[in-house]
C-alpha cells in the first residue's frame, strides 16, 4: 500500500470512530433532555449500552493505534464510567436489624406463577407484597398457593381482565388511607396509600403503578411522576416512606431522577449494577431497563435483590429495610 493510500484508510479509519463517538455521545446525552418524545423516552433507557459501545471504541481506537482519537474517546469513557461506577457500590448496612422486607410485582395481567410469586415471598420472609396488574382470578390464585395464610391484612382492590388493579399485602397491621388523592389522576391504574404498623412504628407506603410511554401517553406518563414526586414533598420528614412498584422508568428519564432524589432506590444503594427488570416473557429482547423500583426515606437498605419469574414480562423486586432506632 502506497503512503497516499494510507493515509487515506487512517483518515477513514478516524472519521469512522469520530462518527461512532459522536453517536454515543449524542445517545448519551439524551438522558438529559427532559421530554415526552416517545423516540427519546426510548433512547434514554439505553444507558448501559452507551457505556458498553464506548468501552468497545476506546479498545478499537487503542488497538487501530490512532492516538491523536484516544484523547476525546478517554473522555467521553470516563465521564459515563462516573455515572455508572456507583451503581456497583453497595451502601448497605447487613449488620443492621431486618425489620421490614417489602416486594414488589407486576403480574402481567394476572398471568404471573402464583405459585412462583408465593414461593419467592416465602423464601425472603417478605412483610409486605405491592402487586399490580392483579385481577380477581389471580388473587384467588395466589391465596391458593398459601399468601391467605402469609399476610394478614390487605388492600387496594383487583380488576378483572384489566391492568388497573393493585394490591398491597401485609402481615403487620395497616390502614388505608387512599381517597380521591389527585397524585393518581395521572394513571388509570390503582395506588393505594397504606399506613403500616411496623411494630409500633408507622411507615407509610404508596403503591405505585406509573403508566407506560406509549405513544400518545407520554404527557400522562410524565405527569404521573411528577405527581409522585408532589406526594413525595408532602410527606412529614420524620415518617418512614416507601413508593413501591412500577414506575415505568428509569434512572436514564429526568422525571424519574427528580423523584428519586432525596430518597433510596434500594437496588442502587445495594450495589447490584446494572439491574434489569423488564422485559422478560413475549418480548424478542432480552432484559435491559430497570423500571421496577422501591424508593425510601427515613429506612435504611439492609439488602435488595430481584427474582424473575413465568409469566410477567416483569421481574420481581425486593428489599430488606432497617427501622430508625429511637
Amino acid at each position: 500500500m502506497t503512503e497516499p493510500e494510507l493515509g487515506r484508510r487512517r483518515r477513514w479509519v478516524d472519521l469512522g470512530i469520530a462518527a461512532a463517538l459522536v453517536v454515543l455521545v449524542a445517545a448519551g446525552a439524551a438522558r438529559w433532555l427532559d421530554t415526552t418524545a416517545q423516540p427519546v423516552i426510548v433512547l434514554q433507557t439505553a444507558g448501559p449500552f452507551v457505556a458498553i459501545g464506548l468501552l468497545g471504541l476506546l479498545v478499537a481506537t487503542a488497538l487501530l493505534r490512532r492516538w491523536w482519537m484516544l484523547l476525546p474517546v478517554t473522555v467521553a469513557v470516563v465521564v459515563a464510567a462516573t455515572m455508572a461506577l456507583p451503581d456497583w457500590f453497595a451502601h448497605t448496612s447487613p449488620q443492621a436489624p431486618r425489620d421490614l422486607t417489602v416486594m414488589a410485582v407486576n403480574l402481567s395481567f394476572g398471568r404471573a406463577d402464583p405459585d412462583q410469586v408465593a414461593e419467592a415471598v416465602r423464601a425472603h420472609s417478605v412483610d409486605v407484597l405491592v402487586a399490580t396488574e392483579i385481577t380477581p382470578d389471580a388473587e384467588r390464585a395466589l391465596d391458593k398457593s398459601g399468601l391467605d395464610q402469609w399476610f394478614i391484612e390487605r388492600a387496594g382492590e383487583t380488576r378483572p381482565d384489566s391492568f388497573t388493579g393493585t394490591m398491597v399485602y401485609s402481615r403487620f397491621p395497616l390502614t388505608q388511607v387512599t381517597g380521591g388523592d389527585p397524585v393518581d389522576a395521572h394513571t388509570p391504574s390503582l395506588q393505594p396509600e397504606v399506613v403500616l404498623d411496623v411494630s409500633g412504628t408507622p411507615v407509610r407506603l404508596k403503591a405505585v403503578h406509573v403508566m407506560a410511554p406509549l405513544a400518545g401517553e407520554t404527557e400522562q406518563w410524565r405527569a404521573g411522576l411528577r405527581a409522585l414526586a408532589t406526594w413525595r414533598d408532602r410527606q412529614s420528614g420524620d415518617q418512614p416512606t416507601l413508593l413501591a412498584g412500577d414506575f415505568n422508568a428509569s434512572p436514564g428519564h429526568p422525571a424519574f431522577r427528580a423523584l428519586s432524589a432525596g430518597q433510596d432506590d434500594a437496588h442502587r444503594v445495594a450495589g447490584l449494577g446494572w439491574v434489569r427488570t423488564w422485559p422478560f416473557v413475549d418480548h424478542r429482547m432480552p432484559p435491559y431497563v430497570q423500571i421496577d423500583h422501591l424508593l425510601s426515606r427515613k429506612l435504611t437498605v439492609v439488602e435488595a435483590g430481584e427474582v424473575a419469574i413465568h409469566g410477567t414480562d416483569h421481574g420481581i423486586i425486593w428489599a430488606a429495610y432497617s427501622l430508625p432506632r429511637r
